[in-house]
């Protein structure tokens, strides 16, 4: 169960740092900094045994969430990045322990591994309205 948490935060936190970056149009460190901050606030609170873990894996799909529009230019798009990150964070969760960059890593292969998905399967590039949630 623990495991669907760390997913369900990482799919919700990359899509609120696009929302706020993109759609809003507040930038991409000022989305992930808003993201990152409530999360570390709100996740140990209400969560004090598994807070911690999930403020990290919000943190760490906020830089996800970074990403360029033209390289994921739905939101839905964003789910499936923020998903990736999920599994990847759960696959890595002992490796590397208090190794800095890991975090931004797991965020980086997501993107890329979404984008390489898009390529293998033929989904098209950038749609007529970029900013578009479809």
């Amino acid at each position: 169960m623990e495991n669907l948490y760390v997913i369900l935060v990482s799919v919700l936190a990359g899509c609120a740092t696009y929302t706020i970056s993109t759609l809003m149009g507040k930038g991409a460190v000022f989305g992930s900094a808003v993201v990152t901050l409530v999360s570390g606030i709100v996740f140990p609170y209400f969560f004090p045994t598994l807070g911690p873990k999930l403020a990290i894996m919000a943190t760490c799909s906020s830089y996800g969430g970074m990403v360029a529009v033209k390289n994921v230019p739905r939101l839905w798009e964003m789910a499936a990045v923020g998903f990736i990150a999920g599994i990847l964070f759960i696959v890595t969760d002992g490796a590397y322990v208090g190794v800095g960059g890991k975090l931004g890593t797991i965020a980086a292969i997501s993107c890329f591994s979404w984008i390489g998905c898009k390529k293998l399967f033929g989904i098209k590039e950038t749609p007529k309205e970029p900013l578009e949630s479809q």
